[in-house]
């Protein structure tokens, strides 16, 4: 992978996380900060909202990295690369709301499920805060590499599909020998 091309993933994966992390730590002091213990089940409870942060958090993560690079590969300024495009459309932002919707589902019971197991059913709020932080850093560092990935490969699908011209093909040098030679 060239250098340019992995200081890129690695600035907009990092971005991606810290903006991700701070929104979560936001969102915690606006629902939660009145409340310690906060409840982790219930309407109000911390469970519920893994639910709308993981979307959130993760359409951003997807939609924003995707087009940058896409951008990018457009103007030159990075090579696509193969990969797997695992099925997922062309369109950044069709693809990022389905990203988006099988982070919330895989996420969102996680997070619940973790939060339960360290805190049971009430949680601290330094605590939720904590977990609510790592847990946002940690699905927007994923979902944004992934999404990136998957920009890179169909970009590269694209590409070499893409049919060669006759004057791009007389202009290349292994051609120069001549169609009859060939």
């Amino acid at each position: 992978m060239p250098t340019e091309l992995k200081r890129t993933i690695r600035r907009e994966t990092l971005v991606a996380t810290v903006i991700s992390a701070l929104i979560s730590a936001a969102f915690v002091f606006a629902l939660f900060g009145g409340r310690d213990p906060a409840p982790l089940w219930g309407a109000r409870g911390a469970a519920i909202d893994f639910l709308p942060q993981t979307f959130m958090l993760s359409l951003m993560s997807a939609l924003i990295p995707a087009l940058v690079m896409q951008r990018k590969v457009a103007r030159g300024q990075l090579e696509a690369l193969p990969g797997r495009t695992r099925g997922l459309p062309r369109q950044p932002i069709v693809r990022s709301l389905l990203l988006a919707l099988l982070a919330t589902l895989v996420g969102g019971l996680c997070g619940t499920a973790v939060t339960w197991m360290i805190a049971g059913p009430s949680i601290a709020f330094a605590t939720l805060l904590e977990i609510k932080v790592i847990y946002g850093g940690l699905i927007a560092a994923a979902v944004a590499r992934t999404s990136m990935g998957i920009t890179l490969a169909h970009a590269w699908r694209l590409d070499s599909r893409r049919p060669r011209s006759r004057s791009a093909e007389a202009s290349n040098p292994e051609n120069a020998q001549g169609p009859h030679l060939r």
